[in-house]
Parts: C-alpha cells; sequence; structure tokens
C-alpha cells in the first residue's frame, strides 16, 4: 500500500508553491530527479538493470535528465507499475525504504502528468501506411460488391506495441509484398464483368465464357428464390390484417402489413380479395374460402398448421390441372429441334395462369379435387379459371431438363430451355412478373435478363450450336454452301441467319401447319433481333463504361479525382487500345492501375491546412481523410456513399455530425469489421480457425466446424454490445452469449436447427459474457491438459490491461498430457511459484486461471480432471480474496479490477482508432472517457463518440 498521496507527496517533495499539483514546475522535477531518483536508480536498481548485460536489456543507467525519461516514457511506465505493486526490486534483492519507494513513484506520476497536460489532444504524427491484409479485404468487397479476399495469400501484417496491425508503425511495403498486391490487383480485375450500365464483379473470376454465363444465370437465379412466393405467408399476412380490424387496434393497411411480413403488397392484395371477397359458390376457391373461414376458431399453432394444410391444397389441385401441351406432328420439323422446343417453351409460358379443362370430371374413379358435374361444367370451368389466374402452376420455372417437359430425369440446369445436347436458355416468369414484383422488381429483373444476353452472349452462343449442329451447313448440305462466299461470313450475321431462316422457313410451309410457320419466324425474328441488339448495346456502352472506370478510380481512392487523373486513367485506357487491347481487356488492366495506386492501397490521412506553415501545430483532417478514419476505425473498410456527401459537404469537421454518423455506422452490417478486427485482436482470438493445437483423436467433437463456432461467437457477441449500444460491463458480467448447433451441443444446451444462430442465457450452463467462452479457454491451453497459467495470463493482460514480462528462457514445461501428471495440475504450479525468481509474476495471475479449471482443453464444462481427479476451481486473488469458478472472477474483478478493464478497453480502443501506439498526450482524454463511461452507464457509444469527438481523432499533426 501506498502511505501517500500524490498531491501530498508533491508538496512534501517540494514541488514548489507556485506549481499545481498535477503539473510541478520543471526545475523542481529536474531538482527532485538529481537529488532522489538517480540515487534511487543507482542504489536499488542499477545492479541488475545496467550495463551491457541489463536485465530485460533495458539499462537504467543510460537516462541522465528529465529530457531522456520523458523521450522513453513507456518504458519508466513499467518503472513505475513494478515500483508501485512491490515487485521491484524483487524480493531477494536489497530492498529500498518505502518512503524512498513513494518519492520515485510520485515523481514518475508528476512527470506523466505534466507532460500529459503540456501536450493533452497532441494527435502526434499518424504515418502513411498501407492497408492491411484485413482492411484490403474488405474494402475490395465494399469496393466490387463481392467478397473476393484478395490477400488471403499475403504475408501475416505485424502488430505495433499496442498488439494492432493497423498502424504505419509496422506496416511496411516491400518489393516482395508489392509483387503480391499486384497479383492480388490482377485477381479483382479478372473478376470484372461489363454490363450494359457499368461495371461490376463476379464472386468467381469471369474471363472465359463459362464463368460469365455463370454469373448472369445465377444472378437471376438467386433474384427467383428471394421472392415471397410461398402462399403460407401470404394466407399469415391476411389473417393479421384481419385480425388486427377485429380486434379494434389501430388499423394497419394490408401494404403495411406486406411490409412487416416481407411479402408482396400486391399480391397479398390479391390474395386478400380471393379470401374476403365475393364468396365462391363451387370451384377450388370456394373451398379454399371455407378452409379460411374455419381458421377464426383456432389458437395460432392450428392456425399455422391450417395455413399450411391450404397451401397444400392449392399447390395439389394446381398440378392437377396444370396446362399439357399435346405437340402436333410437324413433319419434317424434329420436336426437338431448337425453333419447335422454343416454340413449345412459349405455349407452356402463356399458360401459366389458365389450366387444362380435359381433366376436369376424369378418371376412374372420380378425383374428388376435379369433380365437375356436367349440367353445371361451366360455372365449374369458370370457377377453376379463377382459382388458376390467382395461383399460377409455377411463378417462375428455373430448371428445365434435358428431356423436358419431363423434369424428372434431370435437373440443375438453371434457366435452361430444355435442348437434350446443347445449352440454351428460356425467361419462363410471367406470373412472377405479373402478380408479385412492383415497378422496380420488374426492372431488375429485366436488366438481370438482359445482361445474360450482353454479359454471356446466351443467344449468340446457342444459335452458334444450332448452327453447327442442325442447319446442315457444316456438311455443306445447305444453300449457304454457295459460291457466295456466306458460307465463311460470321455464323451469326444478320445475312447468314437469314438465309438459315429461309431454309426452315421452307421446311415449315412443307407441313401446311400455321403453327409450324410462326414457330420458325418467331424462332429467327428473336434471335436475330437479340443478336443485334447486344452489338448496338455493347458499342453505345463503352463511353458509360469510361465514365463507370472514374468512379470506381474515386470511390477507390475514398475522394473525388482531380481533373488531372482523370485525364490520366482515360489516357491511359487508350494507350492500352492503341497497343491492340480490345475495350474488355483495357477496362480491366485501367482497373489494376486504381488498385496499384498509392492513393488506394495507402491511408494518407491528409490535413487541410498549409502544412509547411503549420509545422510541428495539430491541424485539422480534410473532410474526406476523416471519414475514411471514420470508416476504417468501425469498418475496417472504406467509407460509404452518406459519408462520403457528407465529407462533400464539409461537414465532418463538426463534432456533433461525426458522433451522428459514428451511431449510423455502428447499427450497419459492416461493423461486423470492428467485432472481428479489434475484438479479434484485443482478445488474441483473431486467427483461431487456423488453431491445431487441439488433440482431435483425444477430443473427437473437436472438428473445423465446431472450431468455427467458437470463433464466431465472441464476434456475435461484441456485435450484440455494438449494435444494440450495451453497457461494456456486459463484456465481463452477461449471462448471455450466442450458440449454434454445434457450440450449443458442446456446451450441453438443447439442440438447435442446424445454421441457426441464437441469443441464450447461458448462465446455468457456466456461460454468459467473454470469459467463459470456448475459443478463448481453448486457444489458452496446450492440447491435452488446461493451462491456469495461460489461461490467467489472458485474464490479467488482454482483458485487465497489466503488463507482465515474458517469462524466462530456462523455465521448465509442465508436462503436456493431463491423464499423466502424478500430481494435480494445482500442486505443480504451487510447487513453481516456491521458486522466488517465479512467484513474483505467477502471483498476478495463475489463480485467475484456476477458477477455469472446471473447464476442459477444449473449453468443456467439467467435474473431473483427465487423471480422474475431482477438479478444484477456488482460488485466493492477489490482494487477499478468495472465490470459487467463474462467479468469483466476476466478483473479484467487480469489486476490485473494474476500473482496470474500463481503463484497458478505453485505451485498447483509443490506439485502434487512432492508428498507432498511445502517447502521454492521450491520457487526459483516456482519462476524461473512463469518466464519462461512468457517468453514462458504460454505453458502448459513449466510448466510441468519446473517441471520435477527441482532438486526436480529428486533427494530425502537420509535418511539413
Amino acid at each position: 500500500m501506498r502511505i501517500f498521496t500524490l498531491g501530498a507527496l508533491l508538496i512534501t517533495l517540494g514541488f514548489g508553491a507556485s506549481a499545481s499539483p498535477t503539473q510541478p514546475a520543471a526545475a523542481d522535477l529536474d531538482q527532485e530527479f538529481a537529488t532522489t531518483v538517480r540515487p534511487f536508480v543507482a542504489a536499488y536498481c542499477a545492479g541488475c538493470h545496467g550495463g551491457a548485460a541489463a536485465a530485460a536489456q533495458f539499462d537504467l543507467r543510460q537516462y541522465t535528465d528529465v529530457a531522456s525519461v520523458i523521450g522513453d516514457h513507456r518504458r519508466w511506465e513499467l518503472v513505475l507499475e513494478r515500483l508501485s505493486a512491490g515487485q521491484m526490486p524483487p524480493a531477494q534483492a536489497k530492498q529500498p525504504p518505502l518512503e524512498a519507494r513513494e518519492r520515485v513513484v510520485a515523481w514518475i506520476e508528476a512527470m506523466r502528468r505534466r507532460e500529459a497536460s503540456r501536450h493533452a489532444g497532441d494527435p502526434g504524427v499518424v504515418l502513411a501506411r498501407r492497408l492491411n491484409n484485413a482492411e484490403y479485404n474488405y474494402t475490395i468487397r465494399d469496393l466490387t460488391g463481392a467478397d473476393i479476399r484478395p490477400a488471403r495469400e499475403f504475408p501475416v501484417d505485424p502488430a505495433n506495441q499496442a498488439g494492432f496491425d493497423n498502424s504505419g508503425e509496422s506496416l511496411a511495403m516491400s518489393p516482395a509484398l508489392l509483387t503480391k498486391y499486384l497479383q492480388a490487383a490482377r485477381d479483382v480485375a479478372n473478376h470484372l464483368v461489363l454490363t450494359p450500365r457499368d461495371l461490376t464483379f463476379a464472386t468467381h473470376p469471369a474471363l472465359a465464357e463459362t464463368d460469365r454465363d455463370r454469373y448472369a444465370v445465377m444472378r437471376i437465379v438467386d433474384f427467383y428464390r428471394r421472392q415471397p412466393t410461398d402462399y403460407r405467408d401470404y394466407f399469415e399476412a391476411a389473417w393479421r390484417f384481419k385480425h388486427g380490424q377485429a380486434r379494434g387496434r389501430a388499423p394497419a393497411t394490408l401494404a403495411e402489413i406486406a411490409g412487416n411480413r416481407a411479402v408482396s403488397p400486391a399480391y397479398l392484395a390479391t390474395i386478400w380479395r380471393a379470401l374476403e371477397g365475393t364468396r365462391t359458390e363451387v370451384g377450388p376457391l370456394a373451398t379454399l374460402q371455407g378452409m379460411w373461414r374455419a381458421t377464426a376458431a383456432l389458437d395460432d399453432r392450428q392456425r399455422g398448421e391450417a395455413f399450411m394444410r391450404m397451401r397444400e391444397y392449392v399447390e395439389r389441385v394446381r398440378r392437377k390441372i396444370a396446362f399439357t401441351l399435346k405437340v402436333p406432328d410437324f413433319t419434317g420439323l424434329a420436336d426437338d429441334s431448337q425453333p419447335m422446343l422454343m416454340w413449345r417453351n412459349r405455349q407452356y409460358a402463356s399458360h401459366r395462369l389458365s389450366y387444362d379443362r380435359a381433366v376436369l370430371n376424369t378418371g376412374t374413379p372420380i378425383d374428388p379435387d376435379l369433380q365437375v358435374p356436367e349440367a353445371d361444367r361451366s360455372r365449374y370451368e369458370e370457377a377453376f379459371a379463377q382459382f388458376s389466374a390467382i395461383f399460377p402452376d409455377a411463378f417462375y420455372v428455373s430448371e428445365r431438363g434435358r428431356y423436358f417437359p419431363d423434369n424428372t430425369r434431370d435437373t440443375g440446369r438453371h434457366l435452361s430451355a430444355g435442348f437434350h445436347n446443347l445449352m440454351g436458355y428460356f425467361r419462363d416468369d410471367a406470373p412472377l412478373y405479373q402478380l408479385i414484383l412492383d415497378e422496380a422488381g420488374r426492372r431488375q429483373l429485366d436488366a438481370m435478363w438482359q445482361d445474360l444476353e450482353f454479359v454471356a452472349s446466351a443467344t449468340s452462343r446457342t444459335y452458334v450450336q444450332f448452327y453447327l449442329s442442325e442447319s446442315g451447313e457444316r456438311r455443306n448440305a445447305g444453300p449457304a454452301s454457295g459460291s457466295d462466299g456466306l458460307l465463311t461470313a460470321d455464323i451469326t450475321s444478320a445475312p447468314m441467319i437469314a438465309r438459315i431462316a429461309e431454309t426452315w422457313r421452307a421446311r415449315a410451309r412443307a407441313t401446311g401447319d400455321a403453327r409450324a410457320i410462326a414457330a420458325v419466324d418467331d424462332h429467327f425474328t428473336a434471335t436475330n433481333a437479340t443478336i443485334r441488339w447486344v452489338e448496338r448495346t455493347r458499342a453505345e456502352a463503352e463511353p458509360r463504361h469510361l465514365q463507370a472506370l472514374q468512379q470506381f478510380a474515386a470511390r477507390a481512392y475514398r475522394r473525388p479525382l482531380s481533373p488531372a487523373e482523370r485525364d490520366d486513367l482515360l489516357r491511359y485506357y487508350r494507350s492500352l487500345r492503341t497497343q491492340g487491347l480490345d475495350h474488355e481487356e483495357a477496362i480491366r488492366d485501367a482497373v489494376v492501375s486504381v488498385l496499384m495506386a498509392p492513393d488506394f492501397c495507402y491511408r494518407i490521412d491528409l490535413s487541410a491546412a498549409d502544412r509547411r506553415a503549420d509545422r510541428g501545430r495539430s491541424v485539422p483532417l480534410t473532410d474526406y481523410a476523416l471519414a475514411s478514419r471514420l470508416s476504417y476505425f468501425l469498418w475496417s473498410s472504406m467509407p460509404d456513399a452518406e459519408l462520403l456527401t457528407k465529407a462533400a459537404a464539409g461537414e465532418l469537421q463538426k463534432p456533433d455530425v461525426l458522433a451522428a454518423q459514428a451511431r449510423r455506422m455502428l447499427r450497419d452490417a459492416r461493423v461486423r469489421g470492428l467485432a472481428t478486427e479489434f475484438g479479434g485482436q484485443w482478445l488474441d482470438f483473431r486467427r483461431f480457425e487456423e488453431h491445431n493445437a487441439v488433440d482431435r483423436e483425444r477430443f473427437r467433437s473437436f472438428d473445423n466446424e465446431l472450431r468455427q463456432a467458437m470463433f464466431e461467437e465472441p464476434i456475435r457477441f461484441i456485435l450484440d454490445v455494438v449494435q444494440h449500444n450495451r453497457p461494456v460491463l456486459d463484456f465481463l458480467y452477461s449471462t448471455e452469449t450466442f450458440v449454434n448447433a454445434p457450440l450449443a451441443k458442446h456446451y450441453g444446451m438443447p439442440a438447435i436447427d442446424h445454421g441457426a444462430w441464437i441469443k441464450i442465457d447461458a448462465a446455468r450452463y457456466g456461460r454468459g459474457g467473454l470469459l467463459p467462452m470456448a475459443v478463448f479457454l481453448t486457444k489458452n491451453a496446450p492440447g491435452l491438459r488446461t493451462s491456469p497459467v495461460k489461461r490467467g495470463y489472458w485474464v490479467v493482460k488482454n482483458v485487465l490491461g497489466e503488463r507482465i514480462p515474458p517469462p524466462p528462457a530456462a523455465v521448465p514445461e509442465l508436462p503436456r498430457d493431463e491423464a499423466k501428471l502424478d500430481l494435480p495440475l494445482r500442486a505443480l504450479l504451487a510447487r513453481h511459484r516456491e521458486d522466488p525468481g517465479c512467484a513474483s509474476c505467477h502471483a498476478r495471475f495463475d489463480s485467475l486461471g484456476l477458477v477455469f479449471e472446471g473447464y476442459g482443453p477444449v473449453g468443456e464444462r467439467r467435474t473431473a480432471d483427465l487423471s480422474g481427479r475431482p477438479v478444484d476451481a477456488s482460488a485466493t486473488f492477489p490482494g487477499g480474496s478468495s472465490g470459487t469458478g467463474l462467479d468469483g472472477l466476476r466478483d473479484y474483478v467487480r469489486s476490485h479490477r473494474q476500473d482496470d478493464f474500463t481503463d484497458n478497453l478505453s485505451r485498447k480502443l483509443f490506439a485502434y482508432a487512432l492508428n498507432r501506439s498511445l502517447m502521454l498526450s492521450d491520457e487526459p482524454a483516456i482519462a476524461a472517457t473512463r469518466a464519462a463511461l461512468a457517468g453514462n452507464g458504460y454505453r458502448f457509444e459513449t466510448l466510441i463518440e468519446r473517441i471520435v469527438t477527441s482532438p486526436q481523432f480529428r486533427t494530425t499533426r502537420a509535418t511539413e
């Protein structure tokens, strides 16, 4: 215990009546250093920490005046910690009088406070630095819209003194790494896709036609799958609307209900009219209305089952009455030829909202769903037609097999037209388009089908396949094989298509069937029109692509381009064209040049002032630099459109605007970057996905899926605290956590749906908050036993912020297999602490690890160790208090160390946000942040707002 307060000591030490207790005069500091500190060091420290062989390579003799101490204040902070805790000089060494120790402690604190006060708010020099690997990947994701992760092959980024890898202190660029950056830029450019409107990027390389085809096709299929086409959802939404009216609640519109239930407003209105409109007396709609009315008397569970039965009824009847084409015998035109198959597709597509009247009242025995009294047949037919117009036989067709219309023999050919040996596409989504999509959705779907042609040349490739396999020209058997040169012409040219079309028309006319003639005309007319549209649109799109390239560069640089930069980019593109590259190749290489520019690869936070005139002073950052600093702090990625708009308007210089943007960004999904990158480095779990220290033969439940779940748990928990502005103390004391199926099983919790993550009150399972998460317990165990040393060290270092020196090189290791220990691990540690050279450090953290002995090597709950001995999770903590298990540790931290936690969290987040190690000038801001946290319920947003509105965050020190 210290026996003097700092203020009393400053007066006692004679720092002068004119100096405030927190800012002593420089002369007093110099005098006290000479008369007290240096003699103390010489008498009690220099024996170990002096000369060429100084312990820990820390020579205290080199500090001859106050300035030299100030210049190395970080190491003197360690001196302060060791002296304050009574850990230095070590117990076996000569000990100073208590008053002498206190005088030196008071001097160091006075020196630090004076320097912190003199330079409070100094932002320091924030070095220009490259994006680290994570930032590069996230930025490429947000720049391109594709999660390409091109930095996955980069070497691991080194960390700075604060433990973070986002600092110019550690992020250098070597020639070898520059080569990797170039390869990464080329990899990204290989994902480039040109559309009629702009540049976009696929999630896979898009150089080959098959890759472009996959990109365009899967965008449409994914769009289809996202649409709300489940009838049950509409029945549920309609009931919610009616239920709200019946209970006298404030009336909600159908559109509001549709928004809340994530269904189509237009189709919900259609379903509502079908269920609650004019009562139908006959047919399937009458049956459905009866099922609907019966739901009024059911409870919630029964009603949900009733809605499923309604859906099953609709789908069952619709399958039975679906239109079936009776294919005519077009002699001379094969049924599976491209023109005739496309005609067949059009027939089916045009009957999605109609039905086959011939199936009514047929079969033996008669199907009750289709039974129609002959005397009243016309009324029933009208009823079935009304039903079919509301409930299509398919909203869309996303797959056709090679044996179409029999789709049971072949699947997986997305958007296929059903050709047997060739690949071609057919659009069949009219019911979705008409009944469910709004105008914006229709435009989006139309654009994606156009992109299939523009990007993947779908019709052109299909026609070439047709020409080579069905036209007869390859065998020189058709009219194009004459001497007019058409055989050598472009297969997809208008004259060649016209010549082949005329051949097929002659064959169609020979059938004498107008439907065959129309089918051939429609096929070749549509083919030629589509191919010609692609040619025109590609030529017309080139200027738009150049404009999009400039917009891409501006987004990549996180600021507007200057006129000179725009000209340079276009000049580079044109130079590539003159070298023989086509338009797409030149655009791709120009993208590479943008991604290799320092303005993209580097964070260069420029000031808004004349740096030469303001050299050495704190000057404001530009709005665009502030936007980048904020986005890379909270998202580890580039600013979004709103943030850049605020920057363009000059509004980010206002602290309240900056704080408001920070609050908005904390609600965005991209804040996962903060949870993963800051949280992962602060708590040292970021690389756990690669953790392979667990013996999987002994712990068979530990597989890759469980390892991934362990990694994900703290991220989701941190996100919950961040996005819901919960108290930061929940990191320590919360009884809740997040689990998926593998993790719930590992924790002994009830089974949950595979693939789902749920928030759960986990106290009864010994979980809740960060401390008992399996990722930390597993990472801080050697594989075949627990490690109270590693677990306790993790708590005091990462959670509470203590700095403990590394162990001596010759420390013997404990046996690695707990099952083979002769004594309990607790006893072996006690024996280890008998060595005075080890006791001082181990006393600081062993007890904080022993409380986790109720958790095995992979974080599993246990009552016996691997040797079968009962586990003992009790501990006597530093200071003398005792506790058992997780609750005991929490009580100890709450009573004695909570301020250490909030101080450590504040410091870590400041260092991460500022992209540098902390300085003495940051101390007042950190102290104010801790006070603000305590005064605002420890809410997370308080911490963020104090950081982003601090002078350190908003300014930089001018260096030129």
